[in-house]
């Protein structure tokens, strides 16, 4: 087995800043409540969001079209 520094390729990884696993929880909650979890474009804002601010606007321009327009 060899010691020493690994190579820089098998460490550097690109970083992709998520949520916490609670925030991702309350945005489920969130969107449970208005009725639009169901709906596959929420569930993928919920995924990809990259702070809890930006998936609860997200959803609820999702919810101003759905039941506002």
């Amino acid at each position: 087995m060899k010691r020493g520094r690994p190579r820089t390729e098998i460490v550097r990884k690109p970083i992709i800043k998520t949520i916490s696993k609670q925030d991702r929880k309350d945005l489920k909650v969130l969107a449970d409540d208005f009725g639009l979890l169901h709906r596959k474009e929420v569930q993928e804002i919920i995924s990809t969001c990259k702070s809890y601010t930006e998936g609860q606007q997200k959803i609820m321009r999702v919810y101003e079209v759905v039941y506002l327009h």
